[in-house]
């Protein structure tokens, strides 16, 4: 549905490698230190390209966090790369994921 959020998938191998490629832009933004940078699931969004609304597990050793990322992916032709948008800390793995 253009413009609408997409229902919540599980996350993939794709949607990692997406979410590995903003890791080092919310490492830096977040100020955490992660060891856990792990997609759990997402909703999308068509725009001009797509927007994904991504759950990440966070942490180190036993203390376990979620983020809710939105990445920005633009259309092929641009030759641009995603971006991180922005981001939500402090969720639960049972959080709905919402727009940020």
């Amino acid at each position: 549905m253009v413009g609408g959020l997409s229902e919540e998938e599980p996350a993939d191998q794709k949607l990692q490698d997406l979410c590995d490629s903003v890791k080092a832009d919310f490492l830096a933004l977040s100020g955490k230190n992660t060891g856990t940078f792990v997609a759990v699931s997402s909703r999308s969004q068509v725009v001009a390209g797509m927007n994904y609304f991504v759950k990440i597990q966070v942490g180190v050793e036993e203390e376990e966090e979620y983020c809710i990322l939105r990445i920005y992916k633009p259309l092929p032709h641009t030759g641009k790369k995603p971006s991180l948008v922005n981001y939500e800390c402090g969720k639960t793995r049972t959080d709905t994921i919402e727009y940020i």
